[in-house]
């Protein structure tokens, strides 16, 4: 015969499981992620190693492309030479509106996603300007660097400004770029969409990379090509128009009420199971 204390545990139990599948999902339900969209850069340069098939010759490593419209990457087996380039987002403007969403430390980043066209955007088109590779696709790397004091200076993708100083960055200030420290953020595959497509590109939850936006600073990053096919132009802040762009999403973090009441209803859940096993 089964136990008498037992005769009433299905009803005992339905209770809290109903109650525990309807209040739990309200603390939730009435705040959705938030998008904060930052529609430009706050500085970028491409970065250009040279070849002697470059009509400026092996004389770029020493440049500075940073007034120029357009951001490149290309590998060093490349007809015109390797192009890395480096972009800077400031996030300031997006915290403010987590803050004022959520309030301050109630919110946690919960993706970045970076947008990128060109008006050199086809497979096969050969840009306006012979140093840069005829566009193709392939393979590029992004890193996050710690690095933000590098200076974008005003050099035109003409090739005729130079700037040997290392505080306007150039190919020959890479390593540079890098010495405080970097994270790879992954390898991203290039199929050029046609002329002003953006291309849109999720970035990793890196530890550096979330914490740097949540301060609302800058945010560095350095791309590079990742295998000897890729030829990428995408445009540059200075560009007309299809600036890169960094959308920052957010969601609130569970309120301390909502943690007591996950942790009563679990509780409540598990007494009868604890009874039914007695």
């Amino acid at each position: 015969m089964k136990h008498p204390r037992l005769k009433s545990e299905p009803n005992s139990r339905l209770p809290a499981t109903v109650m525990g599948c309807t209040l739990l999902a309200l603390p939730f339900a009435v705040r959705a992620d938030t998008s904060f969209l930052i529609n430009n850069t706050t500085a970028d340069a491409f970065m250009a190693s040279g070849s002697p098939s470059n009509p400026h010759g092996s004389n770029l490593t020493g440049l500075n492309f940073g007034g120029a419209g357009t951001l490149a990457i290309a590998p060093a087996s490349s007809p015109d030479g390797e192009f890395d380039s480096v972009i800077r987002f400031n996030t300031a403007a997006a915290v403010s509106q987590f803050n004022t969403t959520y309030g301050a430390g109630n919110w946690t980043l919960t993706g970045l996603t970076l947008s990128l066209a060109s008006n050199f955007g086809g497979q096969g088109e050969v840009p306006n300007n012979n140093i840069f590779n005829t566009i193709n696709a392939g393979s590029f790397g992004i890193d996050w660097i710690a690095n933000d004091t590098w200076v974008e200076g005003a050099g035109s993708g003409n090739g005729e400004a130079g700037y040997p100083a290392t505080s306007e960055v150039s190919f020959n200030s890479i390593p540079g770029l890098l010495a405080s420290g970097y994270d790879s953020l992954g390898t991203y595959a290039y199929t050029p969409p046609g002329d002003n497509i953006y291309v849109h590109y999720s970035l990793p939850l890196d530890g550096n990379l979330v914490a740097g936006a949540s301060a609302g600073g800058d945010l560095n990053l350095y791309f590079y090509a990742a295998d000897n096919q890729v030829s990428y132009l995408f445009n540059a802040r200075s560009f007309s128009s299809n600036h890169p762009e960094l959308t920052v999403t957010a969601a609130p973090v569970p309120e301390p009420a909502s943690l007591v009441l996950l942790a009563a209803l679990g509780g409540a859940w598990m007494f009868p199971r604890r009874k039914q096993k007695a």
